[in-house]
């Protein structure tokens, strides 16, 4: 179930690379391309690895791509990271997301992440994901429990009761996602967007980096990233908010059978603490992690923070 092409492809593998490359290499890293074949739904998705030890397969969120996570994996050296870019995202090949009902997207969901753990790790790993890619590895690891040692989800999850920014309600109306789909994001939109993640202090101390700047507006301009993961926002959001029955709910959450560390920013604007601590109440084995002065995607305003916090829980499990 391959996706409908966008009319015009943004697609430039190349500069799209290019600009990849330089933020692994700002933080003094050089990481491998992986590709994992998905033969139920006849695609391929695509995975960065870095490192050895600990294997962990990270899950960003929407709309962007795997690099969103290069300042944590460059914290964490004793991982093997392998930084996914979700179907559809940055150079991964695209699900049709057109047809499909919640079931089907769970269904997917377990596919893919199990293909990546099998054919790249051949055995459990740990999975890290935030916001759209916490959601994911909830329904993956509640599903495919044999996969997975232990779950860590940085940022509000997309879970039951996530609040959505009017902003990005917005784009679950066809005119409004074909817009925003079509604008080639330039930095003052980046800057407009940290800021109302949370990020406003990390901008204000200079952050993050040139390199990162240019590689989220190279993710708009030379990728289709957007118009991929806006059909995705179609299908499972209405302008009023995310479509319960879509997204993860108290009985994924119920199904965990591994650790679930939570780490989230007092600054996130998809849900307030007391939320997420009332989400993870129902994964039998969680711990919450709550970090003042952060939002949305935390680890970007403390990388070595959290890397600590990550690997001092993981220590905990043997």
């Amino acid at each position: 179930m391959t996706a409908v092409a966008p009319r015009v492809s943004r697609r430039d593998d190349d500069r799209y690379r290019e600009a990849e490359r330089e933020v692994w290499a700002h933080h003094g890293m050089e990481p491998v391309e992986r590709w994992v074949e998905v033969p139920e739904y006849g695609i391929r998705v695509r995975a960065l690895e870095h490192g050895e030890g600990r294997p962990v397969v990270f899950v960003h969120g929407n709309p962007t791509a795997g690099n969103v996570f290069v300042p944590l994996v460059a914290a964490l050296p004793g991982v093997r990271a392998i930084v996914l870019d979700r179907p559809g995202c940055g150079l991964s090949e695209a699900l049709d997301y057109s047809e499909m009902d919640p079931e089907d997207l769970r269904v997917a969901i377990t596919a893919y992440l199990s293909a990546v753990i099998e054919g790249l790790v051949g055995g459990p790993a740990h999975l890290l994901g935030n916001s759209a890619g916490g959601g994911t590895v909830l329904v993956a690891a509640a599903r495919r429990p044999d996969l997975v040692d232990s779950v860590v989800i940085e940022g509000v999850p997309a879970v039951r009761g996530m609040r959505l920014p009017r902003e990005l309600r917005m784009t679950a109306l066809t005119p409004v996602a074909r817009l925003v789909a079509a604008h080639k994001v330039n930095e003052a939109d980046l800057r407009r967007s940290f800021r109302a993640m949370g990020h406003g202090d990390l901008l204000d101390a200079g952050g993050p980096p040139a390199a990162e700047f240019a590689w989220r507006m190279a993710l708009s301009r030379y990728t289709d990233t957007y118009w991929h993961e806006l059909s995705l926002i179609r299908r499972t959001a209405t302008w009023r908010g995310l479509r319960p029955d879509w997204v993860a709910g108290k009985d994924t959450l119920e199904a965990l059978r591994m650790p679930s560390l939570w780490i989230v920013g007092d600054r996130d604007p998809f849900a307030r603490p007391e939320r997420v601590r009332a989400w993870a109440r129902h994964a039998p084995r969680s711990t919450v992690h709550v970090r003042e002065g952060s939002g949305h995607q935390p680890w970007l305003d403390d990388p070595a923070g959290h890397a600590a916090t990550i690997e001092s829980w993981w220590g905990t499990l043997a």
